[in-house]
């Protein structure tokens, strides 16, 4: 068994099709069949069932899924590292925020991380949750600041809370409802409602949903789109009615009617367990405090 074939072990179990996994390895069908068929043969039985429509795992190759599956992370950390140590590369601190969050706290954080220590190369990029704790896992991030219920399931992760956001319906200014002096999130019933298309990783889906059951919304059914920019649109031609968090920053904050939800969901700052970066712990700390000096997220009566 070697590196090769572990590789093509694990993303041909993601993908669950021998083209696609050459496609994205940039080589031959034939190269990854090879190295799969070599590898069942070194452990003595079949990885997948093979039918026209792709492959699906065998329970033995169930059993190495979960195994690799829960080593790579560590292995791919200890690897970074390594390499980092052999090229004389300086200490890094890498971040990872949710595209759709504006956390001001964050940036002011890591300025003074940057003043405090020049000699630290600080990153910081801007994801959808799926990629957020992709990088995460793999090693290529050491922190990512999300809401809780990304973190859902999520083995060997740890995050502290930052702070409490409300959640806000969206509709267009000339949506009917918005001539409406007060409106309570009951009137969205009968309506359509925006959710992000459920992707690996990414809780947002099944938070919307438990959110309508939890107000006694009843929408006439969910638009499936790709990300906030499509939804903010199909919420402009009055399409659906969209969801957004209140640190979202619109562009065009005129063109849309808020309406608050009343209830709050935790942006959190997450790591994974074991990672021994000595600038994290100070980070999370300072942005546990940056946000709570700033008073922000406080559900009312708290």
């Amino acid at each position: 068994m070697n590196s090769l074939q572990i590789h093509y072990f694990l993303h041909l179990c993601r993908t669950g099709s021998i083209s696609e996994t050459a496609r994205q390895l940039f080589v031959a069908q034939p190269a990854v069949s090879k190295q799969i068929a070599a590898l069942e043969r070194e452990l003595g039985f079949a990885l997948f069932h093979r039918t026209n429509r792709g492959v699906s795992l065998t329970p033995g190759g169930e059993l190495l899924w979960n195994f690799f599956s829960e080593a790579e992370p560590a292995f791919q950390r200890v690897r970074a590292e390594a390499e980092r140590r052999m090229q004389g590369q300086r200490e890094r601190l890498a971040v990872g925020l949710l595209e759709s969050l504006g956390l001001d706290e964050l940036q002011s954080v890591l300025a003074g991380l940057r003043t405090q220590f020049p000699e630290l190369e600080i990153t910081l990029a801007r994801l959808d949750n799926p990629t957020l704790l992709e990088q995460l896992s793999d090693g290529r991030l050491d922190a990512a600041v999300t809401f809780d219920h990304a973190m859902e399931g999520r083995a060997g992760v740890r995050y502290e809370e930052l702070l409490l956001e409300q959640s806000l319906f969206v509709i267009s200014r000339d949506h009917p409802l918005a001539r409406l002096d007060n409106i309570i999130p009951q009137a969205l019933s009968g309506q359509v409602i925006c959710e992000t298309r459920a992707r690996e990783g990414d809780g947002s889906d099944s938070y919307l949903r438990r959110l309508v059951a939890l107000l006694d919304i009843r929408p006439t059914g969910f638009l499936s789109v790709d990300n906030l920019a499509s939804g903010l649109a199909a919420v402009e031609t009055n399409l659906a009615v969209g969801l957004i968090d209140e640190r979202v920053q619109l562009v065009h904050p005129e063109r849309y009617r808020l309406i608050p939800s009343g209830t709050y969901q935790s942006v959190v700052c997450a790591w994974l367990e074991g990672n021994r970066n000595p600038h994290l712990p100070r980070l999370i700390q300072r942005l546990k405090e940056a946000c709570a000096g700033a008073g922000s997220g406080a559900a009312p009566g708290e």
